[in-house]
């Protein structure tokens, strides 16, 4: 692909995909990895895909699941992420006020269907017919899953 088309997308999803990836990793440099990885991939294709942007995130998802096989398979640990607590990292990368802390890390704790169809919804403002077309789901499936989601989140997070 040409570089400036590589350059207008990534200037059109680069945040949104940067939050889709932390939201995978919780970690700053790794989400900054996969991203950059994401539009390697996509420099490096003759043609230009279909659907480019779900393309690029799931492209994102195929890298962090990679890491994770790998991680499985090495399991050794680097002191220097030990000695930062990782919620601190990324409390001062994404959050800034307080108040929505509870949020970010009740989302945290949720399983994936109900995370991302959360973070696309509300964070990358993808409306429901994309994330289904994304996750290969139905609308109705999506929305029970969105419905669902939230739900968790106000049992979670009581009356705040």
């Amino acid at each position: 692909m040409e570089q400036e088309a590589i350059e207008r997308l990534y200037q059109a999803y680069g945040q949104g995909m940067l939050l889709y990836a932390w939201s995978l990793t919780k970690h700053k440099s790794d989400a900054e990895n996969l991203v950059s990885e994401a539009f390697y991939q996509l420099a490096l294709q003759k043609t230009a895909p279909k659907e480019i942007k779900f393309w690029l995130y799931r492209v994102i998802k195929n890298g962090f699941l990679d890491q994770q096989r790998r991680k499985k398979r090495w399991k050794f640990t680097l002191f220097h992420h030990e000695a930062k607590s990782q919620t601190q990292q990324v409390d001062e990368w994404l959050i800034e006020k307080e108040s929505h802390q509870a949020l970010y890390r009740s989302i945290e704790k949720l399983t994936p269907p109900y995370k991302e169809v959360l973070v696309f919804f509300y964070f990358l403002d993808w409306s429901i017919q994309e994330i289904a077309d994304y996750l290969a789901l139905s609308n109705g499936q999506t929305r029970t899953i969105l419905y669902r989601g939230r739900k968790k989140l106000k049992e979670d997070l009581g009356d705040d």
